[in-house]
């Protein structure tokens, strides 16, 4: 039964870790836009499974074409742009509206993945980002001589 206490503690301390990480990889949007009071970062969700981690992020309003996403082995990076402009003219009447807003989150992955092989999907407004995980090479028994 302790053992259970301590994986769990273990846990805790690895998520804490990572929370802190993403913290401080948030100033990296103010090199990405010198304007940082337009950028919003987008809610995100990271799931595990065994053979891959999936990330989800709300990104309203953006067309897939804005969508942009980097990623290493253990990092992912999604920024977009929503650019809007609408105008409706009537006999003595004119409205022009604009919209402009970013969106922008670095996420530090909870297992080492393949980028090479990772898929994206956009419905509905709901980014995912599909990255299998690399295969841990099992150890190899060393004969002592």
């Amino acid at each position: 039964m302790m053992p259970a206490v301590w994986d769990e503690l273990r846990r805790i301390e690895e998520r804490m870790n990572q929370l802190f990480r993403e913290l401080w990889s948030i100033p990296r949007a103010e090199e990405r836009f010198p304007s940082i009071a337009g950028v919003r970062s987008p809610y995100c969700d990271v799931q595990e499974t065994d053979k891959e981690v999936i990330v989800t992020a709300e990104l309203p309003g953006v067309s897939k074409e804005d969508i942009k996403i980097n990623a290493t082995e253990h990092e992912l990076e999604i920024s977009a742009e929503v650019k809007r402009e609408e105008k409706e003219e009537r006999e003595g009447f004119l409205r022009r509206e604009r919209e402009f807003s970013r969106f922008y989150r670095c996420l530090t992955l909870p297992s080492e993945v393949d980028p090479g092989r990772a898929k994206a999907t956009y419905r509905n407004g709901v980014l995912e980002v599909r990255l299998p995980k690399v295969k841990a090479e099992k150890g190899t028994s060393i004969k002592v001589e």
